[in-house]
C-alpha cells in the first residue's frame, strides 16, 4: 500500500544547519521551481530571467514532512525515494538513513522501527557537483561550463549549452512515497526471455527477488492467459509468439507478466518479444585496408527480428529545463510526433536527462526504438576513484530501470567523447565499465562506446559549410556508415517567440541582441542575405529561415537514404528542445509547437518515395536543371510496377512534363536509381521559386527552390507563405 506525503522545503549554507524559513514543495519538482512560485519570480523562460535562478545551484535545501508511523503487525514500512538530484543525505528524527551521490538509483529506507511514532523526514540536498579535474594537460575547469559536469551523473547540459541555459536542477525529481508491506524486499518482478533460432517460441523466465510465494499470471497481447504459476522464480515456454517490431515494419504487441503477493499491490511488466543486433553494413567488409589492423568500419546497421533495418530518427533532448516536471502527458505528445514524422527511433542524447519510466513505456506502445546514452557528453570524464564508485550505482541502476523495455535499441557509452576535446578513448575505465554492465544485465541490447565512432558522421550544422558549399552539395560527396548528428537552423514559430520576449524586442535579429542570443544562436548560421536578399522584417526572417530549414533537413534524409545499404542510420539534430529558442535546428519548438521542417522531414522518412537528388537551392534562367531520379524503398513488401511522371514548374506558370520514369521489378528493401533529368530553364518573368514535381501516387514528392534572372537581386520569394502551409 502506497501512501503520498506533503513537503516543504527551505535552504541553508551550510549541511549541518537547518532553513529559517520553509514552504510548500510540489514533488516530483526541482527546488527553483518551488522558490520561484512562494516569492513570485518572474517567468525563467523569458528574456533573461534565468539567471536569477543562479544562486541557488550554491545552496544547501533541506525537504521535509512528518506523518505519524502507522504499521500493521507483521508488516513492514518503507520510505521509497525514485530519485532525489544529487547528492543528498535522509533522515528519519535525526538519524541518518542514507547518503548518497546520484540521481537514478531507487532507495528503499526501513522505517518499521519507528511505528507508532510521530516521523519527521528530512532530506538535505547538496549544492550542484562542480568537478576541478582538468579534461586533459593543456586545459583547466573553465568555470561556468559544462567542463564543471565532467566528474558526475548529473546532465551536462544543465550546465549550460548552445540551447539551453545554465540553469542546474536540485530536487526531488521522481516519486517518493511512503509502502507499507508484509515483505523486506520489493516486489519487482524480471522477466528475460530466450528466443528460438527461428524466432516462433520463446523461454521465459520469471522472477521476483526475495519474495516465494508470487503468483505469475502471463498474458498474451489480447489478454489471454498463457500461464500461471507460482514462485521466486519460475520459466515456461510460449509458442507462436507475436514479435515486437519497430514503426514503419510492423505492429507492436506487447504481453503482460502480473506478479500478486497478498498484502501488496500487483505489479505489471509489459514483454514485447524481439532480437536486435548491430551488424556491419553491406560493403563495408570490401573497403581496402592494409594489415595490420583491428577492422574497418564498426557494425552499426541494425538487423531486427533478422531483418536489416534502415533506421530513421532523431535526436531527443529533454522537453524541459526541470525534468522533475515531466510526466507521461508531456512524453506523449512528443513521441506522437515523433511516430507521425515516420521515425522508427530516438538517440537519447547522452547531454540530457535519462528519461522517466512513461517515456520507454509509450516508446514500446509507439514502436519507437531508443539508441540510448548513458549521461556522459563532451568531457573527459576521467576515471578518478571517486567519479568510477559513482558512474558503477548509476551505470547499474539506469540499466535495471530501462533495459527491459522492448524498444531499447542499443547502448552507447555517450556523446562525442572519442575527440580532441574530450580526449576519450574505449581504453577509458568509464566505458569498459559501461559495456562490462551492459552485457552483464542486458547480454540481448547491443553497446558501442561513443558516437560517432569511425565512419559515422556529425555535422553538418547549417545549410553553408565552412567552405561556403551547401550541403546540398557537399553530403552527396560523403561516405558515412551512419549520420547520427546534423542540423540546419530554423526560426521558432510566433507562438514560441512570444514566450521569450515581446517581438519587437527581438528585433534587429542580430549578434548585439542579448536575448535573441541567450536564446540560441543558431538562426546566425542561417544566411538568408545570400539567397534573399535584405531581409528585414520578423515574419521574412521567420519564413525564410524555415524555408531553408525545410530544404537542408529533407535533402539530408533523404540522400542518406539514398546510400543504402552502406549507410544505415539518419537521425538529425536534434526534434525538441527544453526552452524557447529564437532559432534552432529543432523540428518541434518549445514547448509543442511544430515547425515546417518537422513535415519536410515526415516526407522524407516515408517507407517509400520517389526522390530527386538536384545540385544547388538556388537557379538561374538560362542554366540547365539536372537531377537523378530514385525510388527509395525501405519497405519488406513486395512493390508493384509503377511510373514517376516528372514535371518542371516555374513561378506561376502551368508545369511542364519532362518525362515519364517506369520502374519494374523493385526488389523488397532496396532502392532504385533512375534516369539523370536535365531541362534548359527559360526566361519566366515575376518568378522566384521553381518546383520539382514527381507524382507517382502515394509516393509523389515535390521539391521548391528557388529561381532567379540574370542580375536580378535576390528577394524573398512571393510564394513563400504558401510553400510553408504546404509543409503544415
Amino acid at each position: 500500500m502506497k501512501q503520498n506525503l506533503t513537503w516543504q522545503v527551505g535552504f541553508c549554507d551550510l549541511a549541518e544547519a537547518r532553513p529559517s524559513e520553509y514552504f510548500e514543495a510540489t514533488v516530483p519538482g526541482a527546488v527553483q521551481l518551488d522558490y520561484a512560485k512562494k516569492y513570485n519570480l518572474p517567468d525563467f523562460n523569458r528574456g533573461t530571467n534565468y539567471k536569477q535562478f543562479k544562486w541557488m545551484e550554491d545552496k544547501f535545501w533541506v525537504y521535509k514532512t512528518e506523518f505519524h508511523a502507522q504499521v500493521q503487525s507483521g508488516n513492514k514500512l518503507f520510505l521509497v525515494c525514485r530519485g532525489i538530484d544529487y547528492k543528498y543525505d535522509i533522515f528519519a528524527n535525526g538519524e541518518k538513513l542514507c547518503s548518497y551521490e546520484g540521481m537514478y538509483r531507487t532507495q528503499q529506507l526501513d522505517l518499521t522501527r519507528f511505528a507508532g511514532q510521530k516521523v519527521e523526514i528530512e532530506i538535505v540536498i547538496y549544492p550542484i557537483p562542480r568537478s576541478n579535474v582538468p579534461i586533459n594537460d593543456w586545459s583547466s575547469v573553465h568555470k561556468d561550463t559544462r567542463d564543471e559536469a565532467n566528474q558526475c551523473c548529473k546532465p551536462a547540459v544543465s550546465y549550460g549549452w548552445d540551447f539551453h541555459p545554465r540553469l542546474v536542477p536540485l530536487g526531488i525529481w521522481e516519486e517518493i512515497y511512503l509502502e507499507e508491506r508484509p515483505y523486506s524486499a520489493n516486489l519487482y518482478p524480471r522477466v528475460t526471455y530466450q528466443l528460438s533460432e527461428d524466432l516462433t517460441s520463446a523461454t521465459v523466465f520469471l522472477s521476483s527477488v526475495g519474495i516465494a510465494n508470487t503468483n505469475w499470471k502471463f498474458l498474451d497481447p489480447n489478454g489471454n492467459i498463457v500461464f500461471t504459476g507460482k514462485g521466486e522464480q519460475t520459466e515456461f515456454v510460449i509458442e507462436n509468439i507475436q514479435l515486437w517490431w519497430c514503426n514503419g515494419y510492423g505492429t507492436q504487441p506487447l504481453y503482460r507478466a502480473v506478479a500478486s503477493v497478498p498484502g501488496m499491490d500487483d505489479v505489471t511488466v509489459k514483454v514485447g518479444f524481439k532480437k536486435v543486433e548491430l551488424v556491419k553494413s553491406e560493403g563495408s567488409w570490401e573497403e581496402g585496408l592494409n594489415y595490420p589492423m583491428s577492422r574497418n568500419t564498426p557494425p552499426i546497421t541494425v538487423r531486427l527480428n533478422n531483418r536489416v533495418i534502415f533506421t530513421k530518427g532523431s535526436n531527443w533532448v529533454c522537453p524541459e529545463i526541470f525534468y522533475g516536471k515531466l510526466n507521461d502527458a508531456r512524453y506523449r505528445e512528443q513521441l506522437e510526433l515523433v511516430k507521425g514524422a515516420n521515425l522508427n527511433f530516438v538517440r537519447c542524447w547522452g547531454g540530457a536527462v535519462i528519461n522517466k519510466d512513461s517515456f520507454y513505456d509509450i516508446c514500446d506502445e509507439f514502436g519507437i526504438m531508443v539508441w540510448q546514452e548513458f549521461p556522459l557528453a563532451c568531457n573527459n570524464y576521467v576515471g578518478t576513484n571517486h567519479y568510477i564508485s559513482v558512474l558503477k550505482t548509476e551505470a547499474q541502476a539506469i540499466i535495471d530501470r530501462i533495459g527491459r523495455h522492448a524498444c531499447m535499441m542499443l547502448w552507447c557509452g555517450g556523446n562525442e567523447l572519442f575527440n580532441n576535446w574530450s580526449c576519450m578513448t574505449d581504453q577509458d575505465v568509464a566505458i569498459r565499465l559501461m559495456n562490462k554492465y551492459t552485457l552483464e544485465m542486458t547480454p540481448g541490447i547491443p553497446f558501442i562506446s561513443c558516437a560517432p565512432v569511425m565512419g559515422m558522421a556529425h555535422g553538418p550544422y547549417s545549410f553553408n559549410v565552412i567552405d561556403g558549399r551547401e550541403v546540398i552539395q557537399v553530403l552527396p560527396e560523403s561516405h558515412a556508415t551512419a549520420y547520427t548528428e546534423f542540423g540546419g537552423g530554423g526560426f521558432s514559430t510566433v507562438e514560441t517567440l512570444e514566450q521569450i520576449a515581446d517581438l519587437k524586442d527581438l528585433m534587429p535579429m542580430t549578434l548585439e541582441n542579448e536575448v535573441a542570443i541567450e536564446h540560441g544562436e543558431h538562426w546566425a548560421s542561417i544566411q538568408m542575405e545570400r539567397y534573399f536578399g535584405k531581409v528585414e522584417t520578423l515574419d521574412e526572417i521567420i519564413r525564410c529561415g524555415q524555408f531553408m530549414q525545410c530544404v537542408g533537413q529533407q535533402f539530408i534524409f533523404e540522400e542518406a537514404r539514398r546510400q543504402k545499404p552502406y549507410c544505415s542510420i539518419v537521425s538529425n539534430w536534434c526534434f525538441n528542445e527544453p526552452w524557447p529558442n529564437t532559432g534552432n535546428n529543432s523540428l518541434v519548438c518549445y514547448p509543442n509547437n511544430i515547425k515546417p521542417a518537422y513535415y519536410a522531414v515526415a516526407r522524407a522518412c516515408r517507407s517509400v518515395l520517389a526522390s530527386a537528388r538536384y545540385r544547388k537551392l538556388v537557379y538561374i534562367a538560362g542554366e540547365t536543371l539536372d537531377f537523378d531520379l530514385f525510388l527509395l524503398n525501405d519497405s519488406y513488401e513486395q512493390l508493384p510496377n509503377g511510373r514517376v511522371e516528372v514535371s518542371v514548374k516555374i513561378g506561376e506558370l502551368d508545369a511542364v512534363k519532362l518525362m515519364d520514369w517506369d520502374y519494374s521489378n523493385v526488389a523488397i528493401h532496396k532502392n532504385v536509381a533512375g534516369p539523370t533529368v536535365r531541362y534548359t530553364l527559360p526566361m519566366v518573368e515575376n518568378a522566384d521559386t521553381l518546383e520539382i514535381i514527381l507524382s507517382c501516387g502515394e509516393y509523389s514528392s515535390k521539391y521548391t527552390l528557388l529561381y532567379r534572372l540574370p542580375q536580378k537581386p535576390a528577394n524573398a520569394p512571393k510564394k513563400m507563405n504558401a510553400i510553408l502551409d504546404e509543409n503544415g
